[in-house]
C-alpha cells in the first residue's frame, strides 16, 4: 500500500459522507443515532460541500504535491487524530450517543486513517 493510496482511501470515504450529507441529511443523522431537524439537516448539507471538497483535494493530493507528499500525509495524520479526539469528546460529554454506529461510524475510519497516514508518512 502506498501513501497516494491512502490518499485516495481517504478520499473516497470524504465522497461517501459528502453525497450522503447532501442528499439524505436526515438519513444520515438517524444512522448515527443523532436527533434530527430541519435546521440540523440544512447545516449538513452546507457542510457537505465542504466534505466533498476535501474529496477532490485528497485525491488530487498526490499530484499536486510531487515529492512533498510525505509532509502532507503527516498533516493529515494529525488531522485524523484530532477528528477522533473531538468524537471522543462529544461521546463522552453526552453530544453523541456512545452506541456502535458512533465509535465505528465516527472514530474508527479516523483511527485507520491515522495509523495509515503515519506508518506511509515515515
Amino acid at each position: 500500500m502506498t501513501l497516494s493510496l491512502v490518499f485516495r482511501i481517504q478520499a473516497v470515504m470524504f465522497a461517501i459522507f459528502g453525497v450522503g450529507m447532501l442528499v439524505a441529511p436526515v438519513a444520515m443523522m438517524a444512522s448515527f443515532n443523532v436527533g434530527e431537524n430541519a435546521v440540523a439537516a440544512s447545516m449538513l448539507q452546507g457542510m457537505s460541500l465542504m466534505v466533498l471538497a476535501m474529496s477532490y483535494m485528497s485525491w488530487q493530493m498526490p499530484n499536486w504535491v510531487g515529492d512533498n507528499i510525505k509532509t502532507v500525509g503527516m498533516f493529515f495524520a494529525i488531522v485524523h487524530v484530532a477528528w477522533m479526539l473531538l468524537s471522543i469528546f462529544q461521546i463522552t460529554t453526552g453530544a453523541f450517543p456512545s452506541d456502535t454506529a458512533n465509535l465505528v461510524g465516527n472514530i474508527g475510519p479516523d483511527l485507520v486513517l491515522a495509523i495509515l497516514f503515519f506508518w506511509k508518512s515515515r
